[in-house]
């Protein structure tokens, strides 16, 4: 069945006056909000909330969320939780105030249940919840709509959380050893002090896997540092998105006006612009509202402002320019068609609207743009070829595929 998750924001944390642990700030927003997202994002599609009191801080993060599309159902007590689950439904518990790396809710949730999430005892992990002599748990847990059930049935005044963790050790869960997955461990929010450091951790597990050269080797000189700035200050990556793709509008009037060098350098920066949007979503653990779109809508204002740069220099240049355009827009469909057929995304160098643009740059301030546009042409074109011979190649590899299948069934 589908996955689903549970996850409990009830205690207060340690030091912070009355605040929960679930809405100690992280990143600009909450731990809640961070529970939430990577459940989502190890597959849960079915995710209640277990509280007991709803302050303002946990109201505003539950709307904030809302907003994003991930709907949540809030439980007063563990059986009005269970009751919302059915029996044979797995379910993600992730404890309160527990966050973890996603490669830890990904693998557990791609087991069979029970199963927990388990640390070392050790004198570092003394604040976390003691399974046995030999080992604790690390907040995360794999179980069952009916476990729920029956840990609520039996409950009485007991803490909820234990009693499901108890219930769970019973039952033999299957213990998974955080070390074995990751190299970080999940951190607890008991206090704010826990929490210190992590957000610096998440920004290491942002980085986004870049496929053509600029974004591989220029924008990720930037885009992590501001992207945190950004998340620390709780702005969300639809403006920044939207501001890479008005840059390059704006870099397209001012070189079609015949400011050149100023159109050219807006259109410049409206790349690392957009990779500090897609940086800080990953971080968010969020998608970007619309970002296909407005992705689409930037590289178009690219396309409009080289074709702009090269309409003062004559009827050749404009030819020039519009292959080089088209070029690309072929280079891109055959990029997105590679990636149906293989995992194979081509060559770093291969041209797109930023790769072009960034490249010409130093062939535009020793040579001019007269050399510039031809150049571009050629970059475009070479980057057609070899994206159009590994599309070919991928297709017969898949074609062979597919027939060797069909034999072995026949």
């Amino acid at each position: 069945m589908a996955l689903a998750a549970l996850l409990i924001a009830i205690e207060t944390a340690t030091g912070d006056g009355d605040a929960l642990r679930a809405t100690l700030p992280l990143l600009g927003r909450t731990v809640i909000e961070h529970q939430v997202r990577q459940a989502v994002g190890a597959g849960a599609t079915h995710l209640v909330l277990l509280v007991e009191r709803m302050p303002a801080a946990l109201t505003a993060a539950l709307d904030r969320l809302r907003r994003d599309g991930i709907s949540i159902d809030v439980a007063r007590t563990i059986g009005d939780a269970a009751d919302r689950f059915h029996p044979e439904e797995r379910l993600l518990l992730i404890a309160d105030g527990c966050v973890a790396d996603q490669p830890m809710l990904d693998a557990l949730a791609a087991l069979a249940p029970p199963a927990l999430m388990t640390l070392p005892d050790q004198a570092d992990t003394a604040d976390y919840e003691r399974i046995d002599a030999s080992c604790r748990w690390a907040g995360l847990g794999l179980l069952d709509g009916a476990a729920v059930r029956s840990t609520a049935a039996m409950l009485g005044d007991w803490d909820a959380q234990s009693t499901l963790l108890r219930r769970a050790v019973q039952a033999g869960a299957r213990r998974v050893e955080c070390d074995a997955l990751a190299d970080g461990r999940p951190r607890i929010a008991f206090r704010p002090q826990a929490l210190e450091g992590l957000d610096r951790q998440l920004l290491r597990g942002s980085r986004v896997p870049a496929r053509r050269w600029p974004r591989r080797w220029l924008f990720a000189m930037i885009d992590g540092p501001v992207a945190g700035w950004l998340a620390r200050k709780a702005v969300d990556p639809l403006p920044v998105a939207a501001g890479g793709a008005v840059l390059a509008a704006l870099g397209a009037v001012l070189a079609a006006c015949g400011w050149a060098a100023t159109g050219f350098a807006l259109a410049l920066l409206s790349g690392p612009v957009a990779a500090v949007s897609i940086r800080l979503a990953r971080l968010r653990l969020a998608e970007i509202r619309h970002g296909q779109w407005i992705d689409r809508a930037r590289i178009a204002m690219l396309a409009a402002t080289w074709l702009a740069l090269a309409w003062p220099f004559g009827g050749v240049a404009r030819l020039a320019a519009g292959v080089t355009i088209l070029a690309g827009a072929a280079t891109a469909s055959a990029l997105q068609g590679l990636s149906g057929l293989s995992d194979e995304s081509g060559p770093p160098w291969i041209a797109d609207g930023d790769a072009i643009l960034w490249a010409m740059l130093p062939v535009a301030v020793v040579a001019g743009w007269t050399t510039a546009i031809p150049i571009a042409l050629v970059y475009a074109l070479v980057s057609f070829v070899r994206t159009q011979a590994l599309f070919v190649m991928a297709a017969g590899n898949a074609g062979r595929d597919r027939e060797a299948r069909h034999e072995q069934g026949r």
